[in-house]
């Protein structure tokens, strides 16, 4: 590998690699904890307890 490609990489994963992981773990949080998404969290949720299956 060149190594001026290497030091760019280098510097892009440094500056930038924590803002890319927070923008993805955002990203993740506010899948996860939508609204429309609840149904399907109250039913895994009471999935061992029952013998059903989810319905999505």
């Amino acid at each position: 590998m060149n190594p001026e490609i290497h030091d760019f990489v280098l510097y892009v994963s440094k500056t930038w690699g924590a803002a890319y992981l927070l923008v993805v773990f955002i990203l993740a949080a506010v899948w996860t904890y939508w609204p429309s998404r609840k149904g399907i969290y109250d039913a895994a949720r009471q999935s061992p307890l029952g013998a059903e299956e989810i319905q999505r």
